[in-house]
């Protein structure tokens, strides 16, 4: 005699294969979702030193991670391009060295430049009094950026300045 043969087994049978087919629908439903709306990511950063000219642009050697095309950058040059219109988070952060060639107090600063304005919020700098001295500067922000802008950050140090390991995020949110 199996479950299904009586009235009460039968309108159970039905309940739990009813609930089977809604749950596998459910997770398809789920799956469908879940990869529309991953967000677009790139993480861009450097494993070397690099020496940094006043007013120049932070270049960045190895993309560790790309998800999805919105956001393209190519190694070992300063610019993202946003490829699709919408908001996005950036988070950036680098220690900065202070060479001895300045030898008195200085502030290292960065910002980010959307289509060659500064990103108001993006701004970040820390004084250092001594040489040889190293500080960390970070920012993050969110702007609205449509298809073919331009990303990228810039020295406003006022001198010569050595990055360690800048890195950074750009987060296409939905």
């Amino acid at each position: 005699m199996s479950c299904c043969e009586n009235k009460c087994n039968k309108y159970c049978c039905n309940i739990i294969i009813s609930l089977f087919f809604i749950l596998l629908i459910w997770n398809l439903i789920l799956v469908i979702i879940v990869s529309n709306n991953n967000p677009s990511h790139i993480n861009s950063f450097n494993y070397k030193p690099k020496n940094l000219q006043d007013a120049g642009y932070i270049t960045f050697d190895t993309n560790r991670v790309i998800e999805k095309k919105d956001i393209t950058h190519q190694e070992g040059t300063s610019d993202f391009i946003i490829n699709k219109d919408g908001n996005y988070y950036i988070q950036f952060n680098t220690t900065i060295y202070e060479p001895p060639s300045t030898g008195k107090e200085a502030t290292l600063s960065v910002y980010l430049e959307h289509n060659n304005a500064t990103v108001y919020g993006s701004t970040v700098g820390e004084t250092v009094v001594n040489a040889y001295q190293t500080v960390n500067l970070s920012f993050s922000v969110i702007i609205k950026a449509n298809s073919g802008d331009i990303l990228k950050v810039k020295n406003n140090s006022g001198t010569v300045v050595e990055l360690l390991q800048p890195n950074i995020d750009i987060i296409r949110l939905k």
